[in-house]
């Protein structure tokens, strides 16, 4: 019940954590430190970068990890909603298939036969290639859990640097990369789900401190 989650954002604690449309619910990334970090070559973009990126890992969680999201009824089940929320009534997202999710169990809004809720804290295991979210937990408000704020590390890229590995990112295709933005000087990537290779894999293409991937399940 709720002593998964609270095992779950304990370790968070400890461990310490888009494009278009509004920011998404996602957790916060692992902390990082205030110095600059340059990277040690001129930054490479372009066709060779996004080839690579092409074959970028799209890891699974099978380990209980922590989603904070808007729940959409959709096509007879429920979607977690990983990603940007455009608010409206019903608001219109995308995400994996929400498992094992009951509506009897948690207070929602409906409009138009369509039933969501926002700001669920719910703790489950991701299958990457199926797109589902599989609940473990008990369903719980986000309210009632103190997350890290993210902390982008500090960068040394110019605007024109981090618009070119923005143009990069945007070819990737596939529902684990949901954005990317640019903030003190660095590439922020946000993705559904990371397990260390997606980050890994990133800093081999362009070098250490270019982009920092934040995932919204962990």
């Amino acid at each position: 019940m709720l002593g998964g989650i609270a095992a779950a954002v304990l370790t968070i604690g400890l461990a310490g954590c888009a494009t278009a449309g509004s920011a998404p619910d996602a957790p916060a990334s692992p902390g990082a430190s205030d110095s600059p970090t340059a990277p040690a070559a001129p930054v490479v973009t372009g066709s060779d970068a996004r080839a690579r990126l092409a074959d970028l890992p799209t890891p699974s969680a099978t380990e209980p990890v922590l989603a904070i999201a808007t729940v959409l009824e959709q096509d007879g089940g429920a979607i977690l909603c990983v990603g940007a929320v455009a608010e409206s009534a019903p608001p219109q997202c995308d995400g994996p298939e929400l498992l094992g999710w009951d509506w009897s169990a948690f207070e929602h809004e409906e409009t138009g036969g369509v039933r969501w809720v926002q700001g669920v804290a719910i703790e489950g295991t991701y299958d990457a290639e199926a797109q589902t979210f599989t609940r473990t937990g008990e369903p719980m408000s986000a309210a009632a859990i103190q997350l890290p704020a993210i902390e982008t590390p500090e960068g040394a890229l110019d605007e024109a640097t981090i618009a070119a590995v923005q143009e990069d990112l945007a070819t990737i295709e596939g529902p684990n990369m949901l954005g990317s933005w640019g903030e003190r000087g660095t590439v922020v990537l946000n993705v559904t789900y990371d397990d260390g290779s997606v980050q890994a894999a990133i800093d081999d293409i362009y070098g250490d401190g270019v982009v920092f991937v934040v995932p919204a399940l962990r």
